[in-house]
């Protein structure tokens, strides 16, 4: 979920496995995750489905993701790629910089070609926030530090623009207003299910921090009270669902919420990134496609 991805390191040789790199670390994985979560909102709010704002999504999704690579190859075109290196991310730089420029732009068409209702400097303050947490900028002539290095604000950045891509743009796109109840609830209920994800984020990257001196929730106050907290936010998230679902849709909807804290139960340090890149990120997928399955079985 974090946007600069660590990105996997080499392993098998297998076809299999290097479609599963390919998938994951190209952030098609996580940007299909992206869609999938707006189209769960609108299937929630029942509203029609727009497949112009979900496929939005998933490109400026993909973008976002792949920013780290688009910079670096931009400032260096002409850098060597060392093919030999561990790291998928590293060996493909520059197929992960084309597309992403290839979906920066197809998401530029169709924000204004496909007539998506959100208003423009709504969307660029979401734009400044992606770019300057990966991208350093200069400040009277000196190197100011992205955003992901502020102590503990990464996780609350990632948690809000995702509540805000995947929850908001697809009511703000059918007609409702920012400040509308069901709109602020849907964004609370998504943000408290995000930051429970992107906690452990941090916990993967537990030793590259505390080696890096970032200072992050785990190496604050330790990685089982960081479970802890995550925990504690899928209750509070199972309790929102509580006061504002029922039927059916509500089990579904708490069923993903298990899942997302069997997840976080089983997290660790050690684990290899291959179990954050799957299923931290997959609980996003679990989550609307339980909703989605579920719903269309009740009708």
């Amino acid at each position: 979920m974090e946007w600069t991805r660590h990105n996997g390191r080499r392993k098998a040789t297998s076809l299999p496995y290097r479609l599963l790199e390919a998938l994951l670390y190209s952030s098609v994985f996580i940007s299909f995750c992206g869609f999938a979560l707006t189209v769960e909102t609108y299937l929630l709010a029942g509203l029609p489905v727009s497949w112009t704002m979900a496929v939005f999504v998933f490109l400026a999704t993909l973008f976002t993701y792949n920013l780290s690579s688009v910079q670096s190859i931009l400032r260096r075109p002409c850098q060597q790629i060392n093919k030999n290196n561990p790291a998928w991310g590293q060996r493909h730089k520059r197929e992960l910089a084309i597309l992403g420029l290839v979906s920066i732009g197809a998401a530029v068409a169709a924000y204004f070609w496909s007539g998506i209702e959100i208003n423009l400097w709504f969307l660029l303050h979401l734009a400044v926030i992606s770019v300057g947490y990966t991208v350093p900028v200069l400040y009277k002539r000196q190197r100011v530090k992205p955003l992901r290095s502020v102590p503990l604000l990464k996780v609350f950045l990632i948690a809000y623009v995702w509540a805000v891509v995947t929850a908001m743009f697809p009511l703000l796109d059918a007609g409702m207003e920012v400040w509308q109840p069901e709109t602020l609830w849907l964004f609370l209920r998504r943000f408290l299910f995000i930051l429970a994800l992107a906690l452990l984020f941090d916990i993967r990257d537990y030793a590259y921090d505390r080696d890096t001196n970032t200072l992050t929730f785990p190496g604050w106050i330790g990685v089982r009270n960081t479970k802890l907290i995550s925990l504690t936010l899928l209750l509070l998230y199972v309790l929102l669902l509580i006061s504002s679902e029922g039927g059916e849709v509500l089990w579904a909807l708490v069923a993903s919420a298990v899942g997302a804290a069997l997840i976080v139960w089983y997290s660790s340090a050690s684990r290899p990134r291959i179990y954050f890149a799957i299923l931290a990120d997959g609980a996003m997928l679990l989550h609307a496609g339980l909703v989605c399955v579920t719903m269309a079985l009740v009708g």
